[in-house]
């Protein structure tokens, strides 16, 4: 029956039907090339080939299939999609020796699928002068299949011979001049050939002579023949087999290669070949249905590449390489990682050069960390300070929450510098918790990591930390600290206290003793500072009141405090 109705014909399940059955049809003229005819991994390709075809003919007969050069189309739909292998591809093979479209009929899976793919093979390996596509489906006469292929640039069928009053001429469909056999030239008895005799001289510009195009095309197909690495083709006959062949032991063996060729591939420096098998190893494990040891296997092939002594030799390598890998390489084997790969990563980042290795890798990293961000929190918590160094850089790319609780606990930790780290990244981050956690650093022994938490409070207008900051401001060790402290914390106070600091802020300024202001002339500064940030009346009222004072360093704050209100 016939599938005519536009919705049954572009349903979904009508695509994947045909979907499947191409991708099938692909693997199977794939196995041919590979394997022997008694090869079992081919014999299953072609079975399942006829199996998918088999489920087609329920919503579409026949089926209708538009030949493009990477593609098929079926009701205006791409159903086969082959742009990687480019010239290798079926769609190409078809497409090239002028195909544009097939009609297959049902019964196709049991009478002339295997005598397609052999025509098939056949026009793939034949020499250069030997049959093309076209006549080969003509002398075969395939029951199920019916073509149409382009002939001096229109759509016709293959050239029949006519029965014209001209013999040898070869009349085409499509309304193109006949062209006939030239005869042979004859002489005079005695002069010149023999009659009869064909010259080479006759067939200088014969229908099959190359012009300077298609010449510049073989020479290009043989340079990328020549050029094209076939490791690639082995890998993806592997993952067939893997696919494609039921018996567990046979997928085992088959993942034992792909394995050491995993190793050999990356003693070389072959990144892309690498995150190709990876990739792969993803996707089937995922869909494929089969034994536990095989899907644990598929699923362990990153996992064996994250362990961080395999990842610490890919390190040291790429550092002893003499040539810079390509970043988008790197990149695509780097994105296949597991979490455990990211210590190494880290470790590493924090003591490479710049270079487009280190720029990919510390992208891919980014992308590791963010997907898997608790452990990027317990790599804050590991004694190696190179490492620590190097989560604290992703911690403050990526913001993330799940960090604050080792950046907290950092905190607490005796080196200083990390401490500074620690706070600069909470600050990005600028979460409820985060803020908090940069409030307890107001106590901190170490004078730089007080002025980093004064300035990461007053970034964020953390208003919750007012009382920690006022007992700072009160504190008598503040008289010792030196100018930068002091302004430092006085901005964070006066940018967030408001009217409620005033009174504090004006006692500084304009509190008297027995012998002149009872504070220190740098700290009377940086309260007229502060005063002038919170701007309103009663501030600007404590400023005009030291307007007048002989201290030349406060009458100058306040002077650029009271132009700063107005």
């Amino acid at each position: 029956m016939t599938s005519t109705g536009l919705d049954v014909a572009a349903s979904p399940q009508a695509v994947a039907a045909i979907e499947d059955a191409l991708r099938s049809f692909a693997k199977a003229l794939r196995a041919i090339q590979l394997y022997l005819a008694n090869n079992p991994t081919r014999a299953a390709a072609i079975e399942q080939a006829r199996t998918a075809f088999g489920a087609v003919w329920r919503v579409a007969d026949p089926l209708e299939i538009q030949i493009k050069e990477s593609s098929f189309v079926w009701e205006e739909r791409t159903v086969y999609l082959d742009a990687e292998r480019g010239t290798d591809g079926l769609p190409w093979l078809l497409y090239r020796d002028g195909l544009r479209s097939l009609h297959v009929h049902s019964g196709f899976e049991t009478t002339d699928l295997e005598a397609l793919l052999a025509i098939l093979h056949k026009a793939r390996t034949a020499p250069p002068d030997g049959d093309d596509l076209v006549t080969l489906l003509w002398v075969a006469d395939l029951a199920t299949i019916e073509s149409r292929h382009v002939e001096h640039g229109t759509v016709g069928d293959l050239p029949i011979v006519s029965g014209t009053d001209r013999p040898g001429v070869a009349v085409f469909a499509s309304g193109v001049t006949p062209l006939a056999v030239p005869a042979a030239e004859t002489a005079a008895p005695g002069e010149g050939p023999p009659p009869g005799l064909v010259r080479v001289e006759d067939f200088d510009s014969t229908l099959y002579f190359l012009d300077i195009r298609e010449a510049a095309y073989l020479q290009e197909e043989l340079k990328r023949e020549y050029a094209e690495d076939h490791r690639k083709l082995v890998l993806a006959s592997l993952f067939d087999v893997i696919e494609g062949q039921p018996v567990a032991n046979s997928q085992l063996e088959a993942l034992r290669t792909v394995d050491l060729l995993l190793i050999e591939f990356l003693t070389l420096g072959d990144y892309e070949l690498v995150g190709f098998a990876l990739r792969e190893a993803s996707t089937l494990s995922r869909r494929l249905t089969a034994d536990e040891r095989v899907l644990t296997a598929l699923r362990e092939l990153p996992g064996r590449l994250s362990e961080p002594a395999v990842m610490a030799q890919l390190l040291q390598a790429l550092d002893e390489s003499a040539r810079t890998p390509v970043a988008s390489l790197l990149e695509g084997l780097f994105v296949e990682l597991r979490p455990c790969a990211l210590e190494p990563l880290v470790a590493w980042l924090g003591v490479a050069t710049a270079s487009p290795a280190r720029a990919s890798i510390a992208r891919a990293s980014a992308r590791l960390a963010g997907a898997h961000t608790t452990e990027l929190a317990q790599l804050l918590e590991l004694e190696n300070e190179c490492v620590v160094r190097g989560a604290l850089r992703l911690a403050a790319q990526l913001a993330t929450p799940a960090a604050v609780p080792g950046l907290a606990r950092l905190l607490r930790g005796r080196d200083a510098k990390l401490r500074v780290e620690a706070l600069n990244v909470l600050g990005e981050i600028a979460s409820p918790a985060a803020l908090q956690a940069v409030e307890r650093a107001i106590d901190d022994s170490d004078r730089d990591v007080r002025v980093a938490a004064y300035r990461v409070l007053a970034a964020r207008a953390h208003t919750a930390a007012l009382p920690r900051l006022l007992v700072a401001v009160r504190r008598k060790e503040l008289r010792a600290a030196d100018l930068s402290e002091k302004m430092a914390l006085f901005e964070a106070f006066g940018g967030m206290c408001g009217d409620a600091g005033v009174p504090e802020l004006d006692t500084l300024l304009n509190a008297r003793g027995l012998l002149g202001a009872r504070e220190p002339a740098e700290l009377r500064a940086c309260a007229a500072r502060a005063l002038g940030m919170v701007g309103s009346p009663a501030a600007s009222t404590a400023l005009q009141r030291a307007a007048d004072t002989k201290d030349v360093v406060v009458r100058s704050a306040v002077a650029r405090a009271m132009r700063g209100n107005a």
